[in-house]
C-alpha cells in the first residue's frame, strides 16, 4: 500500500468566511472599510502562500512517483526480456528433446535390426556347420569306409589316394574358415549392437537432463511472471497515486488562481473606496413622496422597533440604483420573505435597499454609482416584500460606522 501525505486542497472555510463575513459584518462595527479589506488581503495573501507551499509539496511527491514509475517500467521491461530468453531456452530444450527422442527411436530400430542380423548369422553358422559336417561324413564314408590299406589298394594310383586325402582336408579347412568368418561377423555385429545400446543409453540420459532443465526453466518462468505481475501491479498503484496527486495539484493551481484574482479585486477595491465620497444619490425617483421617515413617530411598528430608514413611494418593479460606488456586502433573497441588498461605501458608510422583488447583483461584487442593483417591491404577498408592508414602496437605510443614520442627511 502506498503511503501518501494527506494534503488539504479544498478552499479553507476560514478563508471563505473572511471573504463573506468580512463584508457583511463591517457595517455593524466601528472602523474603516478600507482597513477591513486590508485585513482580508493579508488573510488571502497568507492563504495563497500556504496553497503555493502545498502545491510545491504535491509537485515534489508527484516527481518522486514519476521516478518510481519509470523504475518500475524499466524493471518490467528487464523481466519481460528475461521471460523472453527463458521462452527461447524452453523452445530450444523442447526441440533438443524431440531430436533426442528421434535419435533414440532410430537407435532402437538399428539395434533391433542388428539383433535380427545376429540371429540370422547364428542360424547361418549353424547351417554351414551342419552342411559341412554332413559332407565330410559322406566323403569319409565313401572314401574311407575301408581301411587305409584297402583304400590305397583300391585307388588307381598313389597319386589318386593322396588327391582324395587332400580334398578331404581342404573341405574340412573350408568348413572351419567359413565358420570362423561367420563367427567374426557375429562378433562384429554384437559389438556394433553394444555400441548402439551404449549410445542409446547416453541419449536417454541426455533426454532426461533436457527434460529436467525444461522443468526448471518453466519454474523460473512462472517465478518471473509472478514477479512481473507484482511489478506491474505496483506500477499501476503508483500511477493511480500519481493521477490523484496531479488532480490535487490541478485543484491547488485553480484555487491559487482564484485567491490571487480575489486578492487583486480586493486591492482594486481599496483603490476605488479610497476615491469614493460619502454623498449619496437617490436610489429611486422621490417625486412621489416619502411615506415614512427615519424614526418616524407615526411608524405603525414603532412599538416593536424604530424605523431605521425612509420609505419612498414607487411603483412595483421600479429600478433601484446604487446610491454610491461600493461593494455588495449582502444580497439576501428572502423568497416570499424580506429581500434586501447591503452596499459598503467609503468613509464607513453603508446603505441598505429593502423590499426588493428582484436582485441583480452578487455578494463581493463592485458596483458603480447609479448602477441598477434590483427592482422595488413591497406589494403584500409578493417575492421580497416580507410581512411588515402594506403596499408597494422602497425602503432605504444609511448606516455610518454600523449605526443607522437619517438618509436625508446624506441625500441631495
Amino acid at each position: 500500500m502506498i503511503k501518501r501525505p494527506t494534503i488539504r486542497i479544498a478552499i479553507s472555510t476560514v478563508t471563505l468566511a473572511l471573504l463573506v463575513v468580512g463584508f457583511s459584518e463591517a457595517p455593524l462595527v466601528h472602523g474603516s472599510e478600507i482597513d477591513s479589506v486590508k485585513k482580508q488581503i493579508e488573510s488571502i495573501g497568507s492563504s495563497v502562500e500556504e496553497k503555493k507551499q502545498t502545491r510545491e509539496e504535491i509537485a515534489s511527491q508527484a516527481q518522486r512517483y514519476r521516478s518510481i514509475i519509470m523504475s518500475k517500467e524499466l524493471e518490467s521491461a528487464s523481466i519481460e526480456d528475461e521471460i523472453g530468453l527463458i521462452d527461447s531456452n524452453i523452445a530450444k530444450n523442447q526441440l533438443d528433446i524431440e531430436i533426442a527422442v528421434d535419435q533414440i527411436r532410430g537407435l532402437e530400430l538399428e539395434t533391433r535390426l542388428l539383433s535380427d542380423k545376429i540371429v540370422e548369422h547364428e542360424q547361418m553358422i549353424t547351417n554351414e556347420r551342419r552342411l559341412m559336417s554332413g559332407l565330410a561324413r559322406k566323403l569319409h564314408r565313401s572314401q574311407f569306409n575301408k581301411s587305409p590299406f584297402e583304400a590305397l589298394l583300391n585307388a588307381g594310383s598313389l597319386s589318386d589316394f593322396f588327391d582324395a586325402w587332400q580334398s578331404m582336408a581342404s573341405l574340412q579347412s573350408s568348413v572351419r574358415k567359413a565358420a570362423d568368418k561367420l563367427k567374426e561377423s557375429k562378433i562384429a555385429l554384437e559389438n556394433e549392437r553394444d555400441l548402439k545400446e551404449t549410445k542409446q543409453v547416453s541419449i536417454k540420459e541426455r533426454r532426461r537432463g533436457l527434460e529436467v532443465a525444461k522443468r526448471e526453466l518453466e519454474d523460473s518462468k512462472m517465478l518471473k511472471q509472478s514477479l512481473l505481475l507484482e511489478t506491474k501491479s505496483s506500477e499501476i498503484e503508483f500511477r493511480y497515486a500519481l493521477a490523484e496527486l496531479e488532480k490535487e495539484q490541478s485543484e491547488a493551481d485553480s484555487e491559487i488562481k482564484y485567491l490571487e484574482r480575489v486578492l487583486r479585486e480586493k486591492q482594486e477595491l481599496i483603490s476605488r473606496l479610497g476615491r469614493g465620497t460619502a454623498v449619496l444619490s437617490w436610489p429611486v425617483d422621490p417625486s412621489r413622496g416619502i411615506t415614512a421617515r427615519f424614526h418616524d413617530p407615526e411608524y405603525p411598528y414603532r412599538n416593536v422597533f424604530e424605523h431605521p430608514g425612509i420609505d419612498i413611494r414607487c411603483y412595483q418593479g421600479s429600478p433601484v440604483r446604487a446610491a454610491a460606488a461600493g461593494v455588495v456586502a449582502r444580497a439576501k433573497d428572502g423568497g416570499m420573505g424580506y429581500s434586501y441588498v447591503m452596499l459598503l461605501h467609503s468613509g464607513g458608510v453603508s446603505t441598505v435597499y429593502g423590499h426588493l422583488s428582484k436582485i441583480y447583483v452578487r455578494e463581493d461584487s463592485y458596483v458603480e454609482r447609479g448602477e441598477v442593483i434590483g427592482l422595488s417591491g413591497g406589494m403584500p404577498g409578493t417575492p421580497g416584500a416580507g410581512r411588515l408592508t402594506t403596499g408597494p414602496h422602497f425602503h432605504f437605510e444609511v448606516r455610518s460606522g454600523g449605526i443607522p443614520a437619517d438618509p436625508l442627511k446624506f441625500l441631495p
